[in-house]
């Protein structure tokens, strides 16, 4: 009966582990999808003023001072996108590290299942073997008598 105590004791801690990675995973998906509309609103953004830019240059219409000052704002998105997508790939790694470490607490909360399992069906094996027993044992003496 101890040892079924201790299973289920492990068998929530394991329960609660689980859990908790769970959340871990959900917060880190999160943490992706947010990190992933930051760099498409940049991309988003650097190619508006792409196509706004090359409609103006294409006009004619931009002085030197223009055209100096989007090659300005060009390379400075353009190092910040390249640094939101380490950034995003990043947050992604994490969550995939999350994500086989879930898996990981599912398969040994199982075990844990199976063991506790186990050993309730082997203390209902004892206990009617043993009322097995003690029922012979009264017919037996029954007889003797």
């Amino acid at each position: 009966m101890r040892k079924n105590r201790t299973i289920s004791k492990l068998l929530k801690i394991k329960d609660n582990r689980k859990k908790e990675i769970e959340i871990e995973v959900k917060k880190a998906a999160d943490r992706v999808d947010e990190e992933k509309s930051k760099l498409n609103s940049l991309e988003k953004d650097f190619t508006d003023t792409l196509e706004f830019f090359n409609e103006k240059n294409f006009e004619g219409t931009m002085d030197i001072n223009n055209i100096n000052s989007y090659y300005d704002f060009f390379s400075r998105i353009n190092g910040k996108i390249s640094e939101q997508k380490n950034i995003h790939d990043h947050h992604n790694k994490e969550l995939k590290s999350l994500k086989n470490n879930l898996v990981e607490a599912h398969k040994e909360k199982k075990v844990f299942e199976i063991l506790n399992d186990k050993a309730i069906r082997k203390d209902i094996k004892d206990q009617l073997s043993s009322e097995q027993k003690e029922a012979d044992f009264f017919a037996i003496s029954r007889r003797l008598k």
